[in-house]
């Protein structure tokens, strides 16, 4: 029988989160909204810059946001209601250094337990998150100085022993990324495992569209998450949330594509479900994390077997929290 409920496969991140000024971001010659892959060094300079400012440093990388968020809704349906919680383990690329081990320390404390061991010799990437008062926000990523992925014995073993599998979108920028992706799919799919992929962000997919179309084409992956960019990025010409839904649902069993202030479009066997999106009298303080959010809110309410409308308003509830909080 399966000893894990849900392995997630990605990055293990660490995030900087500052609110800062337009003009700071000006000043360190920044795209206001932009995502840019940074040097060791540029990050150094990017932290000189924000000393004595207030900033907030917390375990991040966007499937370990999704897998933390999954786990505190399903501590607090304990809470509430009993039963068992879900068994959750993350196969991370981290490195053994300060960064590596308080992300570890926080997915644990978190509920999450960590399948693979850090790689020795090696740093843990960063994610500085400069926030606007507009609620925009720059994403700078310092990967780490490990750029190859591969899979160890015991996360072969752990994918093979899952439920779900779930696989982060951000890991094809890595080295030695198809095979291991590959390998992965392919042992869940033996043992019977439901595959989950996210997409990462629209220039990421048109990098490695390839590579996400033969692994959708091939029947290999089960769930899709997506925005609409990311979506129009992949299908190559722009399209709504409904469109892409109805078009990446055709092959696989579900397509979840997010659009911002206008909601969500869940595609599952045929039926397309519009999910409008949940409003609190919480005035937006930025969008950072609320598609992780969503798949958490989704993740939580297959294993916990709602079905598709619920599952979107459960999503949609979830996202909604985080863009207030």
């Amino acid at each position: 029988p399966p000893l894990w409920d849900v392995v997630g496969l990605g990055q293990a991140m660490v995030d900087i989160s500052a609110a800062v000024d337009d003009d700071f971001v000006a000043r360190a010659g920044l795209d206001k909204g932009s995502r840019r892959i940074i040097s060791v060094e540029e990050r150094a300079k990017l932290l000189e810059a924000l000393d004595g400012s207030a900033y907030q440093v917390s375990a991040g990388g966007s499937l370990a946001n999704t897998l933390v968020a999954a786990s505190h809704l399903s501590r607090a349906d304990h809470c509430n209601r009993g039963g068992g919680l879900p068994r959750i383990g993350m196969l991370s690329v981290s490195g053994d250094d300060l960064q590596g081990s308080f992300h570890c320390a926080q997915m644990q404390h978190a509920g999450i337990r960590l399948l693979s061991e850090p790689l020795p010799g090696t740093s843990t990437g960063t994610v500085i998150v400069l926030t606007t008062p507009d609620a925009n926000r720059t994403f700078l990523s310092y990967l780490g100085s490990s750029q190859t992925l591969t899979l160890s014995a015991a996360a072969e073993a752990a994918i093979c022993r899952t439920r779900v599998l779930i696989v982060e979108g951000y890991l094809w920028e890595m080295l030695g990324a198809k095979e291991a992706i590959g390998a992965a799919v392919r042992l869940a799919r033996e043992s019977g495992a439901l595959v989950a992929m996210t997409t990462g962000d629209p220039g990421l997919v048109a990098r490695h569209r390839g590579e996400f179309w033969r692994l959708l084409s091939g029947g290999d992956v089960d769930v899709l998450f997506a925005n609409r960019a990311e979506a129009s990025a992949l299908l190559e010409h722009p399209v709504s949330a409904a469109e892409a839904a109805s078009e990446l649902g055709s092959l696989c069993s579900l397509a979840a594509i997010t659009d911002g202030a206008n909601g969500s479009c869940i595609s599952a066997l045929g039926r397309l479900q519009v999910v409008p999106p949940y409003w609190t009298t919480d005035t937006p303080v930025d969008t950072c994390g609320a598609g992780d959010a969503y798949c958490a809110g989704l993740l939580y309410a297959y294993l916990s077997g709602l079905d598709l409308a619920s599952m979107g308003r459960c999503s949609a509830r979830v996202a909604s929290a985080v863009l207030s909080r």
